[in-house]
């Protein structure tokens, strides 16, 4: 696949001249501002393949000698508000099979999976709930994976990479059994938020429900979600906050303030802002063949939105009891009278 760079700079000099103003010796220090974009702005990404990078770079002109230059890197984020109504509806598919030995035929093998939602930030856990029925002769083992699936485009070819992030387990399904999980949480974290109005690269996630079967093809279901930016302004039904699991490898930042849409009024309870954390997949060395020597450490990490997590609490099971029953129904209960 062809190299293809897209690239729009904004230049801005030390004086409202030409750029080659003349500095006495001493200490210089020059405020510069440059305004992003309100709109179609992508998230900084670092792939294998491409990236969408942010940079400033600053250049002192040295008469006879190398010039001085200077160059950082800092993260955008776009925003994707997961309190839109087209990601707060759950996520759900079904599959199924039947495992064939010569002119033998088992029983089917069946799985059905829904995610509680469909948008997500990171350092949230996504509960999942799932039905899982074995009639075949083997036994199986349940999995759920977090999938991110990185597209570059250019020059009229495509190229994917697919990365692996949480898993979790359950336990054995032996043969002519059936389990369930109620809200099985899996963790998300420090990763890019969904990019899909960029023409170049497209990152999507699916959380994937699979039933390993020894000697045969694996069962498995694709749940699309969305990683945003913006988290819920409510938590969720049945969640409670926990705080953050101790995390060494995660360096977090200070909050920003909270964003908002002009077009967004709902009454609901805001939460804290979230902090910021440095990618899971680390840091990548932005200096290029065309900048020449550099001065100062040119290795970045991006910092996505990273959330206080939510623990999942399943609705409560229907009863015909009343659990706060008056003293009169208690008494007619107990066959007691006045």
């Amino acid at each position: 696949m062809q190299k293809r760079n897209v690239s729009h700079k904004n230049t801005s000099s030390a004086e409202s001249g030409d750029g080659r103003d003349v500095l006495a010796e001493g200490h210089h220090e020059f405020n510069f501002t440059f305004v992003l974009p309100a709109t179609g702005v992508t998230t900084s990404f670092e792939g294998k393949y491409g990236s969408v990078r942010y940079w400033l770079k600053a250049e002192v002109e040295k008469p006879w000698s190398f010039n001085h230059k200077t160059k950082k890197a800092f993260t955008v984020i776009s925003p994707i508000d997961i309190n839109r109504n087209e990601y707060l509806t759950a996520v759900e598919s079904s599959v199924e099979k039947t495992l064939c030995c010569w002119c033998c035929t088992s029983g089917p093998i069946s799985l059905y999976a829904r995610t509680d939602r469909k948008g997500y930030c990171p350092g949230e856990s996504i509960a999942i709930t799932a039905d899982f029925e074995n009639l075949s002769g083997r036994t199986v083992v349940p999995h759920a994976t977090l999938h991110q699936t990185q597209t570059f485009l250019a020059g009229g070819k495509s190229r994917s990479r697919h990365c692996k992030f949480t898993t979790v387990t359950g336990v054995a399904l032996q043969p002519g059994r059936s389990a369930n999980w109620d809200a099985q949480l899996l963790k998300i974290p420090a990763v890019s938020p969904s990019i899909t109005n960029c023409c170049l690269i497209h990152v999507e996630y699916a959380v994937r429900i699979t039933l390993q079967i020894p000697g045969a093809y694996n069962l498995f279901v694709d749940l699309p979600i969305v990683i945003g930016t913006v988290p819920l302004r409510a938590r969720p039904p049945h969640y409670r906050t926990v705080g953050l699991p101790s995390q060494p490898q995660i360096h977090f930042y200070p909050a920003a303030p909270p964003y908002s849409e002009a077009d967004t009024d709902d009454p609901l309870p805001v939460e804290p802002p979230p902090t910021y954390a440095e990618c899971i997949e680390g840091s990548v060395d932005i200096g290029d063949d065309e900048d020449g020597e550099i001065l100062g450490d040119t290795r970045f990490t991006p910092m996505y939105a990273y959330v206080q997590d939510y623990l999942y609490h399943p609705p409560p099971a229907y009863s015909e009891v009343d659990p706060h029953p008056s003293p009169q129904a208690e008494g007619a209960a107990s066959g007691v009278s006045n």
